[in-house]
């Protein structure tokens, strides 16, 4: 009688030790927010970004246009969601630095930075092209408009160090900075 009842409770515990180990290769299989080489990251919040943004002011007029770009890495098969763009920067309407319509990327890698964990800060590079000068950048949303964010650059590490004309010397950016961008579409 005895051997009966643990007999019974060996199957029982055999079945459910089963049943747990057939639910964890179910889950472990699952290719939720996958394609067929891996996951397609998709940071929530990013597409508020994306699109034209324009500042006109004494300085005059800065533009930034932010499209969706997908980064794909060869060796797990992951894509990742990013932001780019180009910028101009125009004085009395001739170009002073950057590119019009259809320009190279001078807005690269654009996402959330870990460090700050807002979804309303979209970190970015930023290279100005008339000087080849390297900056990191962040449009911050203000609080309260959809349609307007604050651009703040600080050159990057090694980034302000050139030479003009031969002679070596501090480079400020001359793009307008720590200023307010409203939405253009």
């Amino acid at each position: 009688m005895l051997n009966s009842i643990k007999m019974i409770r060996m199957k029982k515990a055999a079945i459910l030790f089963m049943m747990v180990l057939i639910t964890g290769f179910v889950f472990s299989q699952s290719k939720d927010n996958r394609n067929e080489s891996g996951r397609h990251l998709k940071p929530a919040g990013l597409n508020k970004f994306y699109g034209t943004w324009k500042y006109e002011g004494q300085h005059g007029v800065f533009t930034i246009v932010l499209i969706k770009n997908e980064y794909y890495n060869k060796f797990n098969g992951d894509k990742l969601d990013f932001a780019v763009g180009y910028h101009s920067y125009k004085k009395d309407g001739v170009l002073i630095d950057g590119y019009d319509v259809g320009g190279k990327n001078t807005i690269t890698t654009g996402s959330f930075d870990k460090k700050v964990n807002n979804e309303n800060v979209l970190s970015f590079r930023f290279r100005e092209t008339k000087n080849r000068v390297n900056a990191r950048g962040t449009l911050t949303y203000v609080k309260g408009n959809p349609d307007k964010l604050v651009l703040k650059l600080i050159l990057a590490e090694g980034g302000g160090m050139i030479s003009i004309y031969g002679k070596g010397g501090q480079y400020k950016l001359h793009v307008p900075n720590n200023i307010e961008l409203k939405r253009v579409k």
